[in-house]
């Protein structure tokens, strides 16, 4: 071993001797080098390009910029019929069928509220479409939570009924608050209302804001039919205002002991004064609610460029990889969701697509080609969860078994004291060397991590391939508005290219194939996270979790999870998204074995898992 890492050591300086100074920048003026990316960057922020949203036209501004950049150095396409497009469709929001929705409140005496779509009530996705016509029950808050001593459901009779329920939980912003003081309960969550108001067998859930949070909005805002995703939990639900459910409480209120409460404040306070359910049928009331909703779909493409390779290694592929999208107006994946403005996305990531675009421009200008070939991906849908590199991944330009190493570029406009954040060494054996040597001829500051985060090279290490992964670091500025380009280190990006360069070409022009190392597989530990190891599908329109792929030698590989598995259940939870899987895997530990159910073609297949814990 010893010997082997010596050899290995040497072999790699002798590599990056040789390499020294070949930046394909030189006799060009530093300044000429920030100027061109600084140019990239800009442009590819700017408000003509609207966020880079997918379904707005700057996306596509931005898929033909990179194009341009390509064809102008000469790079060859890697997509459809030899140009540089792979475009596919994709679900980018849900949106109410308006001629099918509609929600009326009939009482005694012929009374009747029908309220105003979008304006006193949103049906939601994540409840799902159907036509309920049932009594009225008011709920309370909603939750079903023993451990706390509290329970809306405890003794009522709400099966197929509608139930009106409060946002979030009783007691907020009370140190003393049972629901752990001021923290936030997973009774909060909509998900949790979901199943609890489904174990109780309700037919459907209407549900309004609680005054602790309108107070602090000032404002009483309607959630989009998306907002809390887009998996139909099975039981149609709509958010509703407070001008509704006042209309509904003047005529009928809610009695607790002597008082009559007509307003969804004076409830809330009798709740948290007493920590005692008010549930109880609004009598003579009933629902009349339906709800169908459709998907809005858009076609994005990921944009390729090949530069191939020369010599017996010319077979083997390095992708160099950056995401170009970005959150276009927001809300979806926004930090300041109730804004909405332009989100540029200097950092993240008009600053690696700039990158790509510069390594293509050296290794495309350069006397001798590579030894491998080399392919440039502007990666689109990253921000809906890894879809264009999970999509290439399935159907790659030349095929990933000789798919030998994966460089990806996230966020590197916000170099600084701590330096690069350089992640991906541990994944291959060569790599360690690789970067010392790099380091040892560069002025960068760079810290080596093991954490590989959740960017478009985790599905490549997922497949088995190593990869290496720039970023540096997360501002304030991360997923809001004002990410733009004035914020960005321009001349720290260009430190970075050049630093990456020594690095790409050291893998490239490597004797031998990077070495795959797979995640070290240590023993359980008391309490220790439970992990399956899949990468799961966010744009799936499906009522469970799709398995885009399955990590290699992880816990579900090693159960027969198999990629486009449907999963619809994790122990005695039904999975109807990431949501309720996230919250299955929190009922176990690592070391213990769960029984997963998922569709399979026609079919249904049940596997035990024995959980695993993620590698540092």
């Amino acid at each position: 071993m010893r010997k082997f890492t010596c050899w290995l050591w040497l072999a790699l300086v002798a590599v990056l001797g040789n390499l020294a100074g070949q930046s394909f920048t030189s006799g060009e003026e530093p300044a000429a080098v920030v100027k061109r990316v600084g140019e990239d960057i800009r442009y590819l922020a700017s408000d003509a390009l609207e966020g880079r949203g997918p379904g707005t036209a700057g996306l596509q501004k931005a898929a033909d910029y990179m194009r341009g950049r390509f064809q102008e150095l000469g790079v060859t396409g890697g997509g459809q019929e030899g140009g540089f497009y792979r475009p596919f469709q994709i679900s980018i929001d849900t949106e109410v069928n308006a001629s099918e929705t509609q929600l009326v409140l009939r009482g005694p005496d012929s009374q009747e509220i029908v309220l105003e779509l979008g304006k006193q009530f949103q049906p939601l996705a994540a409840g799902g479409q159907g036509k309920v016509k049932a009594d009225l029950v008011f709920a309370g808050y909603g939750i079903s939570a023993p451990k706390f001593e509290y329970d809306d459901y405890q003794d009522a009779d709400v099966a197929g009924k509608v139930v009106i329920v409060i946002r979030r939980e009783p007691q907020q912003g009370d140190e003393k608050s049972v629901f752990e003081g001021k923290k936030t309960t997973s009774h909060s969550f909509i998900r949790t209302k979901l199943q609890a108001a489904k174990k109780a067998r309700a037919a459907a859930i209407l549900m309004v804001n609680d005054p602790f949070t309108t107070k602090q909005q000032k404002q009483d805002v309607l959630s989009k039919p998306s907002g809390f995703g887009t998996s139909p939990a099975g039981i149609p639900f709509a958010h509703v205002s407070h001008d509704a459910i006042h209309q509904l409480l003047n005529r009928a209120p809610v009695k607790v002991g002597d008082a009559s409460l007509m307003t969804v404040e004076t409830i809330a306070d009798k709740i948290d004064e007493t920590l005692a359910p008010a549930t109880q049928p609004l009598e003579g009331w009933s629902a009349e609610f339906r709800c169908r909703f459709k998907k809005v779909q858009a076609e994005v493409t990921n944009v390729i460029g090949v530069i191939e390779g020369a010599g017996p290694l010319a077979n083997e592929t390095v992708v160099v990889g950056a995401h170009y999208d970005h959150l276009g107006y927001g809300p979806f994946g926004s930090r300041k969701p109730n804004v909405r403005e332009i989100h540029n996305g200097a950092d993240d990531n008009a600053t690696g697509t700039a990158a790509i675009m510069e390594l293509a421009r050296r290794f495309a200008g350069a006397s001798e080609k590579p030894r491998r070939r080399l392919v440039f991906i502007g990666f689109t849908a990253e921000e809906r969860g890894l879809v264009g590199s999970n999509r290439y991944l399935k159907d790659p330009v030349f095929p990933l078994e000789d798919t030998v190493a994966m460089l990806n570029f996230d966020m590197i406009g916000n170099l600084g004291d701590k330096g690069l954040q350089l992640g991906g060494v541990q994944t291959a054996k060569q790599f360690q060397a690789l970067a010392d040597q790099a380091i040892e001829e560069d002025d960068l500051k760079v810290q080596m991590t093991k954490m590989l985060g959740g960017s478009d090279h985790s599905g490549f290490y997922g497949k088995g391939i190593p990869v290496l992964f720039c970023f540096t670091g997360l501002t304030d500025l991360y997923h809001t508005p004002e990410d733009d380009f004035e914020t960005i280190n321009v001349e720290g990006v260009v430190e970075t290219i050049d630093f990456a360069e020594r690095l790409l070409r050291g893998v490239v022009e490597m004797p031998e194939r990077p070495t795959f190392v797979k995640p070290a597989q240590r023993g359980p530990r008391r309490q220790a996270q439970a992990y399956l190891g899949i990468v799961p599908n966010y744009d799936a329109e499906d009522k469970g979790l799709r398995v885009t792929s399955v990590n290699e030698g992880s816990p579900a590989a090693k159960a027969g999870v198999k990629d486009d598995d449907l999963i619809i259940q994790i122990g005695d939870v039904e999975v109807l998204g990431i949501e309720e899987l996230t919250a299955g895997l929190r009922n176990y530990r690592a070391g213990q074995k769960v029984k997963l159910i998922v569709r399979r073609g026609d079919g249904k297949e049940t596997l035990e898992v024995v959980l695993g814990r993620p590698g540092k």
